[in-house]
């Protein structure tokens, strides 16, 4: 009887973790157990998801600048807890569907009043490691960085969303409320720009810095905006930079007259990055933006891509990204 009562539980809780996975394209209808089984198959398949945390796996944990190094948390039951969402879902039986706007980073001067940074999260990343990211970006870019927490729900279940999500083009309860909060600030820059001169409007502008599944949200989000009668017009004070983005097409399924409002965007992918290698560097010509490249494996932000980010490590990306130009509080 205990058995059966666990195999039950189990049960229950596989299902409603499947079921907080589908919310990122609103799936309604029945999940048959094939499909399913084809996921997971394809999952244990991926040889290059070996190489999520680098050649050196065990570096990243102890490294500096890694957001899977303990120093960076406030206690150590917080690291653990980061540390084990990233890997498995520790809340299955919580089914969160909107993006939460974390308190802003900044630890440092904040040269640059008129600019908003937001960072949106990828996969396998709870709350903790969100402002761990987000206060390495901080370091790099001098700019306060307020993180959209995009809810995870470990790293395989996440991979599902992810496998799946580059599938659907309709809009998704997390895009949604991503957009809340970018369209908020556009409008409040067309409210405080509405007297000022073109140079001055220039001046004001909201940046957005997507990591890995956040490649996908941010996609439908500019899709969004661009049919948003009160946001496309100002697209042009919305720059979008992606580390290790999983979309396959940027943005999401644009007419050809659309494309010519995509506002500014940037790509960065380590071509042994299997998020990558599925995501941006799959369809590279679906992709408006320039793409930098680097070789090399991991998936990590902090530790994979910002630190060589911030060296110039990513190919032509000293000549002419823009993201690179404004390190240090600059313009």
């Amino acid at each position: 009887m205990v058995l059966t009562l666990g195999k039950s539980v189990a049960k229950l809780l596989w299902w409603n973790g499947l079921d907080k996975a589908l919310s990122i394209f609103d799936y309604r209808g029945p999940m048959p157990e094939q499909l399913v089984q084809n996921l997971l198959t394809d999952l244990e398949e991926l040889g290059s998801l070996a190489k999520v945390l680098g050649d050196n796996p065990l570096e990243s944990f102890g490294a500096d600048d890694s957001e899977l190094s303990k120093k960076y948390y406030p206690s150590r039951f917080r690291y653990y807890q980061a540390i084990l969402s990233f890997f498995v879902d520790i809340t299955p039986l919580r089914n969160n569907r909107k993006i939460k706007a974390l308190p802003t980073v900044n630890e440092t001067i904040d040269h640059t009043p008129n600019e908003k940074w937001f960072f949106l999260n990828g996969i396998g990343t709870n709350e903790d490691m969100a402002r761990v990211n987000a206060q390495m970006l901080n370091k790099i870019f001098k700019r306060p960085i307020t993180p959209l927490h995009n809810p995870t729900n470990g790293f395989a279940r996440d991979l599902i969303e992810v496998t799946k999500g580059r599938n659907f083009n309709t809009p998704t309860s997390i895009a949604r409320s991503a957009k809340i909060h970018i369209k908020c600030e556009l409008l409040k820059i067309a409210k405080r720009t509405a007297n000022s001169s073109e140079y001055e409007k220039k001046r004001h502008k909201v940046v957005v810095i997507a990591h890995s599944q956040g490649g996908i949200i941010i996609s439908n989000v500019v899709k969004m905006l661009i049919h948003d009668p009160r946001c496309n017009s100002l697209l042009k004070h919305l720059e979008i930079y992606t580390f290790a983005s999983a979309h396959d097409e940027y943005p999401s399924s644009l007419t050809k007259s659309q494309s010519t409002k995509v506002p500014f965007t940037e790509h960065f992918a380590n071509d042994r990055d299997y998020v990558a290698e599925v995501g941006v560097l799959k369809n590279v010509n679906k992709t408006s933006g320039k793409v930098y490249e680097k070789s090399g494996p991991g998936h990590l932000l902090n530790y994979h891509y910002l630190r060589d980010f911030d060296q110039g490590k990513y190919e032509g990306q000293g000549i002419g990204s823009r993201l690179y130009s404004l390190r240090n509080g600059n313009r």
